[in-house]
């Protein structure tokens, strides 16, 4: 069985300085921590590890609606005759 290390200040440190910028995984694998003690350390700590969108980036479609093609109403029939 692993034995569990503490956490020191430097671990702290690292954790907040990765938090929102990379995935937990990475933050994990670099602070040489399972993904479940720094999820929870994080959580301890009031430290979100939700990623920030990139600068620039689009917000994702938010629709609840379907719109055109979404639920298959709108499919074109394409056949080989219509492309060419």
């Amino acid at each position: 069985m692993d034995e569990r290390r503490p956490w020191t200040p430097e671990d702290i440190l690292e954790l907040r300085s990765m938090a929102q910028k990379y995935p937990t995984t990475q933050i994990s694998a670099e602070l040489k921590r399972g993904h479940s003690a720094t999820v929870m350390k994080a959580h301890l700590l009031r430290i979100s590890l939700r990623l920030k969108p990139k600068r620039g980036s689009r917000p994702a479609d938010v629709s609840l609606t379907p719109g055109p093609g979404r639920d298959g109403s709108a499919d074109l029939d394409l056949d080989k005759e219509s492309l060419g």
